[in-house]
């Protein structure tokens, strides 16, 4: 996780809008796994990634789906830090 971001619990349409196309333009960039932070593994991160984006573009921005957009961004954190 980037230590400088902090958790929000809330955020708005545009910022999620932001990182959905973030990660549409990486799609076929993505590793096939992930170990996303300490407690939680993805073995198949396309899928994973895939189920948050569709998750938060069905839901209306708010603190009940900010975990979802949590996991998201820690997921964009690691995939800068190696590069993509």
């Amino acid at each position: 996780m980037d230590k400088n971001r902090k958790y929000k619990a809330d955020y708005n349409e545009a910022f999620r809008d932001e990182q959905l196309k973030w990660f549409e333009e990486r799609m076929d960039k993505l590793p096939e796994t992930m170990q996303i932070n300490a407690a939680t593994f993805s073995p198949n991160l396309r899928l994973t990634v895939q189920g948050l984006m569709s998750t938060l573009r069905r839901n209306t921005p708010s603190v009940t789906f900010s975990g979802y957009m949590e996991t998201l961004l820690q997921i964009r954190d690691q995939l800068e830090q190696q590069g993509l």
